[in-house]
Protein backbone atom coordinates (compact mmCIF):
# COMPACT_ATOMS: atom_id res chain seq x y z
CA UNK A 1 0.00 0.00 0.00
CA UNK A 2 2.70 2.47 0.92
CA UNK A 3 0.39 5.32 1.93
CA UNK A 4 -1.42 5.53 -1.41
CA UNK A 5 -4.76 7.31 -1.35
CA UNK A 6 -7.59 7.14 -3.84
CA UNK A 7 -10.90 8.66 -4.77
CA UNK A 8 -13.53 6.56 -6.51
CA UNK A 9 -16.38 8.29 -8.31
CA UNK A 10 -19.94 7.35 -9.02
CA UNK A 11 -20.98 8.48 -12.50
CA UNK A 12 -24.60 9.61 -12.64
CA UNK A 13 -25.18 12.86 -10.78
CA UNK A 14 -21.50 13.06 -9.86
CA UNK A 15 -19.38 13.29 -13.02
CA UNK A 16 -20.18 15.76 -15.78
CA UNK A 17 -20.66 12.95 -18.30
CA UNK A 18 -23.22 11.20 -16.10
CA UNK A 19 -26.97 11.06 -16.57
CA UNK A 20 -27.92 13.33 -14.95
CA UNK A 21 -24.77 15.37 -15.31
CA UNK A 22 -22.79 16.04 -12.16
CA UNK A 23 -20.55 18.95 -11.18
CA UNK A 24 -17.18 17.12 -11.29
CA UNK A 25 -15.32 17.78 -14.53
CA UNK A 26 -12.28 16.31 -16.22
CA UNK A 27 -10.12 19.20 -14.97
CA UNK A 28 -11.00 18.32 -11.38
CA UNK A 29 -9.94 14.71 -11.86
CA UNK A 30 -6.69 15.78 -13.53
CA UNK A 31 -5.97 18.23 -10.69
CA UNK A 32 -6.52 15.45 -8.17
CA UNK A 33 -4.05 13.20 -10.01
CA UNK A 34 -1.49 16.03 -10.14
CA UNK A 35 -1.40 16.19 -6.35
CA UNK A 36 -0.83 12.46 -6.00
CA UNK A 37 -4.20 10.75 -5.67
CA UNK A 38 -5.29 7.76 -7.70
CA UNK A 39 -8.74 8.12 -9.27
CA UNK A 40 -11.18 5.63 -10.60
CA UNK A 41 -14.72 4.66 -11.42
CA UNK A 42 -17.16 3.07 -9.00
CA UNK A 43 -20.61 3.48 -10.43
CA UNK A 44 -23.68 1.35 -10.92
CA UNK A 45 -22.75 0.42 -14.48
CA UNK A 46 -20.70 -2.54 -15.68
CA UNK A 47 -16.96 -1.97 -15.27
CA UNK A 48 -16.46 -2.17 -19.04
CA UNK A 49 -18.98 0.62 -19.64
CA UNK A 50 -17.42 2.82 -16.98
CA UNK A 51 -13.91 2.29 -18.37
CA UNK A 52 -15.15 3.20 -21.86
CA UNK A 53 -16.80 6.36 -20.49
CA UNK A 54 -13.61 7.52 -18.80
CA UNK A 55 -11.47 6.75 -21.87
CA UNK A 56 -13.91 8.67 -24.11
CA UNK A 57 -13.31 11.66 -21.83
CA UNK A 58 -9.55 11.26 -22.29
CA UNK A 59 -8.89 9.92 -18.80
CA UNK A 60 -7.32 6.58 -17.91
CA UNK A 61 -8.73 5.48 -14.54
CA UNK A 62 -6.40 3.78 -12.06
CA UNK A 63 -9.17 1.28 -11.33
CA UNK A 64 -12.76 0.52 -12.30
CA UNK A 65 -15.26 -1.31 -10.10
CA UNK A 66 -18.97 -1.85 -9.90
CA UNK A 67 -20.08 0.35 -6.98
CA UNK A 68 -20.92 -2.60 -4.73
CA UNK A 69 -17.44 -4.07 -5.18
CA UNK A 70 -15.36 -1.10 -4.06
CA UNK A 71 -14.36 -2.93 -0.89
CA UNK A 72 -11.80 -4.65 -3.17
CA UNK A 73 -9.79 -1.41 -3.06
CA UNK A 74 -9.07 -1.98 0.64
CA UNK A 75 -5.89 -3.96 -0.04
CA UNK A 76 -4.55 -1.44 -2.56
CA UNK A 77 -4.89 1.83 -0.67
CA UNK A 78 -4.34 3.24 2.78
CA UNK A 79 -7.36 5.52 2.39
CA UNK A 80 -10.25 5.59 -0.08
CA UNK A 81 -12.97 8.22 -0.44
CA UNK A 82 -16.08 7.40 -2.46
CA UNK A 83 -17.73 10.41 -4.12
CA UNK A 84 -21.39 10.08 -4.99
CA UNK A 85 -24.70 11.85 -4.84
CA UNK A 86 -27.16 9.52 -3.14
CA UNK A 87 -27.80 7.35 -0.10
CA UNK A 88 -26.64 4.18 -1.89
CA UNK A 89 -23.22 5.75 -2.44
CA UNK A 90 -23.01 6.66 1.23
CA UNK A 91 -24.07 3.15 2.32
CA UNK A 92 -21.58 1.44 -0.01
CA UNK A 93 -18.75 3.61 1.32
CA UNK A 94 -19.79 2.93 4.91
CA UNK A 95 -19.93 -0.85 4.39
CA UNK A 96 -16.43 -0.78 2.88
CA UNK A 97 -15.25 1.43 5.79
CA UNK A 98 -14.26 4.16 3.32
CA UNK A 99 -14.80 7.87 3.53
CA UNK A 100 -17.65 9.50 1.65
CA UNK A 101 -18.17 12.91 0.07
CA UNK A 102 -20.98 14.37 -1.95
CA UNK A 103 -19.79 15.99 -5.21
CA UNK A 104 -20.09 19.54 -3.87
CA UNK A 105 -18.13 18.60 -0.73
CA UNK A 106 -15.42 17.09 -2.92
CA UNK A 107 -15.11 20.29 -4.96
CA UNK A 108 -14.73 22.40 -1.80
CA UNK A 109 -12.14 19.94 -0.43
CA UNK A 110 -10.21 19.96 -3.72
CA UNK A 111 -10.04 23.77 -3.87
CA UNK A 112 -8.75 23.88 -0.29
CA UNK A 113 -6.22 21.13 -0.98
CA UNK A 114 -4.92 22.83 -4.12
CA UNK A 115 -4.51 26.13 -2.29
CA UNK A 116 -2.40 24.36 0.38
CA UNK A 117 -0.15 23.06 -2.36
CA UNK A 118 0.13 26.57 -3.77
CA UNK A 119 -1.20 25.25 -7.04
CA UNK A 120 -3.73 26.98 -9.16
CA UNK A 121 -5.17 25.02 -12.02
CA UNK A 122 -7.51 26.61 -14.49
CA UNK A 123 -10.88 24.93 -14.12
CA UNK A 124 -13.15 25.27 -17.11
Amino acid sequence: MGGKKAFCFDRDGTLYWGNPKGPIKKCHLISLKKIGYDTGAAGGQLAEEQYKDWKQEGITPDFVFFKGDIYNLKNRYEKVIHVGNDITDKEVASRAKFGFMEPEQFLIWLRQKLSKYGKVFKWS
